[in-house]
């Protein structure tokens, strides 16, 4: 092969290489699209009280101290809202409960029990091609019950304990959109808590809401199918061109064997013509004594010994040769082998 071939295979070896190993980096890289959202929630409430001779009115607005003995129920008022930056498909559940909590005392974190009650069943509603959902849920809250309950369990238990009941709107929404087919999950949680089993001038309410921007960040299915085609199109080129590199490396070893065989049969032929016999068959030696020589020249010292021609023969595939040399009961042997002459 001349130069410029070499260089041209060169150049395409390394070519593949880079193209391969480029695409395979690529694939591994993930692409990523956003869904931005606002969300604009609140949570509103009103105390309403039991017939008493202190109040004037039967209902007292937010960010007041209530006496607990007093209180009738809770009407809590929770209104959600999410905006999405394009239309989405999918549904959302969501659902009111009440969690109480007997507390650990001294400010120790955990809580001795808790259970939850179900205020409002879950109610699941479609989204179909918008772009925001809307909660306008109220609901009323026995206060005495829930701290009944939590009386009990201190009475039973003998324990020291403050409590809390906390009303919670939970909402699940799974959306998929034009840009992403897979499902993608925006949980929220507005909630308002009312301590129980505290004297009833310190009884207070606290309350969350949530608003805020935000950016749900996801990886890009399309791009991901892509580049998951340019990671196995990258691996199989890298694969392949290494199999070529080791068939031309193959083929290269053959090749100079078979240049380096045929050159060292040129040469004992050539320069012994005189005294080598070419045969087309080789006789039977299995009776003679057989002396295998481990080069062509200590054959040429036994022939100067005992003066008997070289008996050459070349198998079909020009891949071994054999010189005899035969004299009464002895039979001395040369071996020239394609596949073991780097070997000599």
């Amino acid at each position: 092969m001349n130069t410029t071939n070499k260089v041209i295979r060169y150049f395409i070896i390394i070519f593949l290489l880079a193209a391969g190993f480029a695409l395979t980096i690529f694939g591994l890289t993930k692409s990523y699209i956003s869904l931005e959202y606002e969300e604009d929630n609140s949570v509103s409430y009103s105390v309403y009280l039991k017939d008493n001779n202190y109040f004037d009115s039967k209902i007292l607005g937010e960010n007041r101290t209530y006496i607990t003995s007093i209180i009738d129920f809770i009407r809590v008022k929770f209104l959600y809202n999410l905006d999405f930056s394009e239309n989405v498909n999918g549904e959302y559940t969501y659902y009111i409960q009440a969690v109480v909590s007997a507390n650990k005392p001294n400010g120790d974190s955990g809580y001795y029990w808790q259970k939850k009650y179900n205020l409002l069943e879950p109610k699941t509603l479609k989204l179909n091609n918008v772009n925001a959902l809307y909660i306008n849920e109220m609901v009323d809250i026995d206060y005495s019950k829930y701290d009944k309950i939590l009386e009990e369990f201190k009475t039973d238990y003998s324990i020291q304990t403050d409590g809390q009941l906390k009303v919670e709107l939970v909402v699940e929404s799974k959306i998929t959109g034009e840009k992403y087919t897979d499902s993608i999950e925006v949980p929220s949680n507005l909630s308002l808590s009312v301590p129980l089993l505290q004297k009833a001038v310190e009884a207070s309410i606290e309350k969350n809401a949530v608003s805020n921007d935000s950016t749900l960040t996801m990886v890009d299915p399309i791009a991901a199918k892509f580049k998951f085609v340019c990671l196995v199109l990258g691996l199989t080129i890298i694969f392949l061109t290494i199999f070529l590199v080791i068939r031309i490396i193959i083929n290269r070893n053959k090749n100079r064997q078979r240049h380096l065989y045929e050159s060292t049969l040129k040469k004992f032929v050539d320069s012994h013509d005189s005294i080598i016999a070419n045969v087309t068959n080789l006789p039977d030696v299995s009776n003679l004594s057989l002396i295998n020589v481990s080069s062509f020249d200590e054959l040429i010292d036994v022939y100067s010994e005992v003066r008997m021609p070289i008996n050459f023969y070349e198998n079909k595939e020009h891949t071994k040769a054999i010189f005899r040399i035969i004299n009464d009961n002895m039979c001395w042997e040369y071996v020239l082998d394609k596949n073991k002459i780097e070997k000599k």
